[in-house]
C-alpha cells in the first residue's frame, strides 16, 4: 500500500498497530502529536517561507504558522533596513511615549491568543516590510479544498517514516500492553526518520561543501533518547 496520502497514513497505522477501533485516535492525537513534535524539532528549507507585511499600524498579525523569525526588514527608495528584534519590556522603553518614524525595531507578543508584531517607533506612514520566516508544515485532513485543506504535505510525500513511526510512537504511549522494546523500536525509528530528513536537507542545501554540525533536532532528540 502506498503511504502517501491521509487516509493511507491512518490505515497504514491501523495495521501496524494491529487495532481497529482507534480511528478517532489515530486522526485527532497520535498524527496531530506527530505533527506538533516535527515542526518543532525540524528547521528545513521547506519550512522557509518569505511574506511581504505592510507596516501602518504599531501592530500587525503574525502571519499564520509562524516558528520563528529568519530576518525582517523594510524596503524603502530600494535600500533595505534591518528590523531589530528585542524584547517586549525593551520595545516599551525605547519607545518612550508616541513617538513615531520609520519603524526600526519589533517585538512579538500575545492578544487574547494571537500573536502580533508590534513596532518601534510606530510607523508615521504605510512601510512595506519583508519578512522570511519559519513556518509549520500545513496540517493533514481528509480533504483538499479552497481553505488549503490537503490530504498530503511534503513530510508524508518525502519522509512518510516520520509519519508512521511518530505515530506509532505516541500510540504506543496511549495504548496498555505495548511491548517496551517494540516501543522503544519505533521510536528510534522516529528518530532516524527525523535525522534523515534533516541530513538529507544538509545535503541538498551544500552538496560536498564543507558544513558545520548543526545541533538542533540531535539536542531535541536527546530529550527522548534519555527516556
Amino acid at each position: 500500500m502506498a503511504l502517501n496520502t491521509y487516509a493511507t497514513l491512518k490505515t497504514a497505522i491501523a495495521n501496524w498497530l494491529n487495532r481497529t477501533d482507534l480511528s478517532d485516535e489515530i486522526a485527532d492525537d497520535f498524527i496531530k502529536l506527530t505533527e506538533a513534535d516535527f515542526n518543532a524539532k525540524l528547521r528545513i528549507r521547506q519550512m522557509e517561507q518569505i511574506d511581504t507585511v505592510t507596516i501602518d499600524s504599531e501592530t500587525e498579525t503574525v502571519p499564520t504558522g509562524l516558528i520563528s523569525v529568519r530576518s525582517f526588514y523594510i524596503l524603502l527608495s530600494s535600500v533595505k533596513y534591518p528590523l531589530e528584534y528585542i524584547t517586549p519590556h525593551n520595545l516599551f522603553e525605547i519607545r518612550g511615549g508616541s513617538r513615531s518614524g520609520r519603524p526600526r525595531s519589533y517585538t512579538i507578543e500575545a492578544d487574547n491568543e494571537t500573536e502580533q508584531f508590534r513596532f518601534g517607533p510606530s510607523p508615521d506612514t504605510t512601510y512595506t516590510g519583508y519578512l522570511s520566516y519559519y513556518k509549520n508544515f500545513d496540517p493533514l485532513v481528509s480533504t483538499t479544498n479552497s481553505s488549503g485543506e490537503n490530504t498530503s504535505n511534503y513530510i508524508l510525500t518525502n519522509h512518510p517514516g516520520i509519519y508512521l513511526y511518530g505515530s506509532l510512537y505516541h500510540a504506543s504511549n496511549f495504548i496498555g500492553g505495548i511491548d517496551p522494546d517494540q516501543k522503544q523500536n519505533w521510536l528510534q525509528m522516529y528518530i532516524a526518520a527525523l535525522e534523515r530528513c534533516e541530513n538529507n536537507d544538509k545535503q541538498d542545501s551544500y552538496g560536498g561543501a564543507p558544513v558545520v554540525q548543526r545541533t538542533d533536532v540531535q539536542t531535541d532528540l536527546s530529550f527522548y533518547r534519555n527516556r
